[in-house]
């Protein structure tokens, strides 16, 4: 089981764009997906689910000890399933302030799963616990940027905490790969991508997610992007995307 979990201590970086799209190709493909949301404002659980009624969510499987299987809840989309968040997670950091093992909170409950084979974890744009527990959790990192001013400011306290972790730890947290996302076609948007190579190099996927209208569409219908707007520039550059992670996961 390969797991994912998409980080970037910068908001507005597409994050949660990314983790859904990527989940809903990698169903699409045949793969039998988990998202994990990990982030209080719930976004990829009200993007999966269309509403924030669930009974049981992370929050009751962090704070009270349930299984994570008994949270997890089939999407619309065959083969992918999300583990439900919750406002409730606003207040993660206080709750497991003083938790022995806090740090491996997550990594015990997907450890309880094995029928899933990819696990994409969707986190908070800030380095708190939950931030730390899905490093902690995770086989790899995979970095969404946003090809606008300043995408860079954050990425040194990003990689000197993943260091950190590397350290104090014991984890190996490899950098799976970099997405670089919003492209708008302009000067900025070429000088910022030329900067993410340079500092990546090859980590930096080939595909360039384009700006585009029909991805906001499709997840504020609560819908399949690649069903909503199949043709659009941004399906089809996540559809290469996909692509991409499968041949670099799998070495097809």
């Amino acid at each position: 089981m390969r797991v994912f979990a998409l980080c970037n201590n910068k908001g507005g970086v597409t994050k949660t764009t990314t983790t859904v799209n990527l989940g809903y190709g990698l169903a699409r493909a045949g793969r039998r997906v988990l998202i994990v949301d990990t982030d209080a404002q719930s976004n990829s659980t009200y993007s999966l689910l269309g509403n924030l009624d669930q009974e049981h969510t992370l929050f009751d499987v962090l704070i009270h000890g349930m299984k994570m299987a008994d949270v997890i809840l089939p999407t619309k989309q065959p083969g992918l399933f999300v583990a439900p968040s919750s406002i409730n997670l606003s207040a993660a950091d206080l709750l497991m302030a003083s938790a022995p093992g806090r740090e491996r909170k997550l990594t015990r409950a997907l450890s309880q799963i094995k029928d899933f084979d990819y696990v994409l974890i969707d986190t908070p744009p800030n380095l708190g616990v939950l931030t730390v527990n899905a490093f902690i959790a995770c086989t790899d990192v995979i970095i969404p940027i946003a090809l606008t001013t300043y995408a860079l400011i954050g990425i040194s306290i990003l990689e000197t905490t993943m260091e950190e972790l590397r350290e104090n730890l014991d984890v190996s947290l490899p950098i799976f790969g970099v997405v670089a996302n919003l492209d708008d076609h302009t000067r900025l948007s070429n000088d910022v991508l030329s900067a993410v190579r340079h500092h990546f190099g090859n980590l930096v996927f080939d595909t360039v997610v384009p700006r585009n209208i029909k991805v906001e569409e499709a997840h504020n219908q609560i819908a399949c992007l690649f069903d909503y707007a199949p043709n659009s520039t941004g399906a089809q550059a996540y559809l290469k995307l996909v692509k991409e992670v499968l041949d670099r996961a799998e070495g097809s």
